[in-house]
């Protein structure tokens, strides 16, 4: 799809909050992400999440757990919106963590997880998959994979209902999320909820990437340090569907889908051309796009509203699904 067709998004100027944080963030100096080591780059989005994101929400339970994978055991996190009872099955949903494929685990989505399960009333399970450059491509998308597998096969033991499940994830996590069920194709997944997603390469030309690549969190450098990562150079992969959704044109079986784009995000084009190209194929859509917000705002609450406001929409979409 050539981004320079889209349809025109709404535009907005970025949330004066949002701006005043780049703002602040930018006189600090901090060399970029994609200069550090990758352990440093992790700790700093772990630190960045547990500063400037409100308290979550009271919830049920929550406990760690592992499930088989691929490779070996995959770390695991169960939240329950509230405490079980007897006999209940609640909605389920598979939440996928973002982070470019290289940072990010159970700890930098814990309060997203929480907000979520709050606002969905489902029982959440998080999956800690394989990260790059460690595990790159397709270590990821496998593990997406087979916990969705394990998920439709083992939901009722833990108090899930196997044949209403959902799936999410945000920027990464919202790719892998999409594989999965793409890749698993069961009627039992009944939505999907993909906020702000990785839909193809960064070398593809996208005006969101021009207006926005550079002062706006998630900048170009780091796109391209994340994807150099996760492909491992491997040259195909690039194109493959399983990294490039937008190449692909296997959306038929989908379920009803839930995207959410973001007016200042670099990948606002590409999450605005997927959720087209779904609705092309005849796939149920609703999209929300967030035009003052950045990426990764759903860390930012405590900064500005904008990132609650999309949780709380796809948590209030998942309710219902």
């Amino acid at each position: 799809m050539n981004m320079l067709d889209l349809p025109s998004l709404q535009t907005a100027s970025l949330d004066p909050a949002l701006a005043g944080f780049l703002a602040q963030a930018a006189a600090q100096g901090n060399p970029p992400l994609e200069t550090l080591p990758v352990p440093v780059a992790r700790q700093i989005y772990r630190d960045l999440d547990a500063a400037l994101g409100l308290p979550a929400p009271a919830i049920g339970p929550v406990t760690d757990a592992s499930i088989p994978g691929p490779a070996g055991p995959l770390r695991v996190r169960i939240y329950q919106p509230k405490p079980p009872v007897a006999g209940e099955l609640l909605p389920v949903l598979l939440f996928i963590h973002g982070g470019g494929f290289v940072i990010g685990d159970l700890d930098t989505h814990d309060k997203v997880c929480r907000t979520l399960c709050q606002q969905s009333q489902r029982l959440v399970l998080a999956l800690d998959y394989r990260l790059a450059p460690e595990h790159p491509f397709p270590a990821a998308p496998d593990d997406a994979e087979a916990a969705l597998r394990w998920l439709l096969a083992n939901a009722t033991t833990l108090g899930g209902d196997a044949s209403n499940i959902a799936v999410a994830g945000d920027s990464a996590g919202a790719q892998l999320a999409f594989v999965a069920v793409r890749r698993v194709k069961a009627p039992q997944v009944r939505a999907l909820g993909l906020i702000y997603p990785v839909a193809q390469h960064v070398d593809e030309p996208s005006p969101s990437y021009q207006e926005n690549g550079e002062g706006k969190f998630l900048t170009e450098g780091v796109m391209r340090w994340f994807i150099a990562c996760y492909l491992g150079g491997q040259a195909a992969a690039a194109t493959h569907p399983d990294y490039a959704l937008l190449k692909s044109n296997d959306f038929a079986q989908m379920p009803p889908t839930w995207v959410g784009t973001m007016g200042h995000d670099p990948l606002r084009d590409e999450g605005h051309a997927l959720a087209l190209k779904l609705s092309q194929a005849g796939v149920p859509v609703i999209h929300r796009h967030y035009a003052q917000a950045i990426h990764a705002c759903i860390h930012f609450t405590a900064v500005s509203p904008v990132g609650l406001e999309v949780m709380t929409d796809l948590g209030q979409w998942l309710s219902k699904a």
